[in-house]
């Protein structure tokens, strides 16, 4: 039976992640877990959160989407602020990523469709609240950016960067043919140190960097605004979509 013939729920590996139940001694298990991990390192990673025959319609409708999607070419620096021109060029918001990336926003994704059925699961909201340590917690009112896909197509990426946003909610869809690797330093945001250490990411120092696999199905929760992360260059045909 088709996931758009079912509720959410059946998108979800229940058996590994009771959330729908997480009063019960597995989910509050399940929870203190996920909370832990994402106190200590900036994330939590659930892979197989979606069930492999969902992640297959979800991705189907996803690349139904594909021909909606709005694309920007830019680049910025890695706090996504303006340049100030007072600042010496040696400053560390002078220096420029390039990003590639495309967007379908909510209001383009079928109403009924997989997609909204599974964030408008409130056992899905609640599981992350109780992540986040955030009660109550509520959908985001953006009517486009609510819940959106993000599109990466030969030569798509995402410079390095920290997100404007508290945290994300990720679901991994779609792999690439080669490329599109989700790199990041955790939780450097407030050191001393932050400066330097952002410098040498840019300047291509590799040591703290950390590679997220991308395996489709894989739910993250992620505190980008701590975390400077970027989504390497990818190449082929088939689209990265998250």
């Amino acid at each position: 039976m088709s996931v758009e013939a079912t509720g959410a729920e059946a998108m979800v590996n229940t058996e590994r992640y009771p959330v729908g139940d997480l009063d019960s001694k597995p989910g509050i298990a399940l929870t203190k877990t996920c909370r832990e991990e994402f106190v200590s390192s900036g994330l939590c990673i659930l892979p197989g959160f979606i069930r492999s025959d969902a992640v297959d319609e979800l991705v189907h409708e996803a690349n139904g989407a594909l021909e909606q999607a709005y694309f920007c070419d830019s680049t910025h620096n890695a706090y996504l602020t303006d340049t100030a021109p007072d600042l010496s060029s040696e400053d560390v918001t002078q220096h420029q990523e390039s990003t590639f990336v495309g967007s379908v926003a909510y209001d383009l994704l079928a109403d009924g469709g997989a997609l909204k059925r599974l964030y408008h699961w409130d056992p899905l909201k609640d599981f992350i609240a109780a992540i986040l340590d955030k009660d109550p917690l509520f959908r985001f009112a953006d009517p486009l950016g609510a819940c959106s896909i993000n599109v990466f197509v030969d030569g798509g990426q995402h410079g390095w960067h920290f997100d404007e946003s508290e945290f994300t909610i990720t679901l991994m869809l779609q792999q690439p043919d080669e490329g599109g690797l989700f790199e990041y330093v955790p939780q450097i945001r407030g050191l001393d140190n932050e400066k330097e250490i952002v410098q040498g990411v840019l300047d291509g120092n590799r040591q703290g960097v950390m590679q997220l696999p991308f395996t489709p199905g894989t739910l993250l929760v992620f505190a980008g605004n701590q975390t400077i992360h970027r989504v390497t260059q990818m190449r082929g045909t088939v689209p990265r979509l998250v």
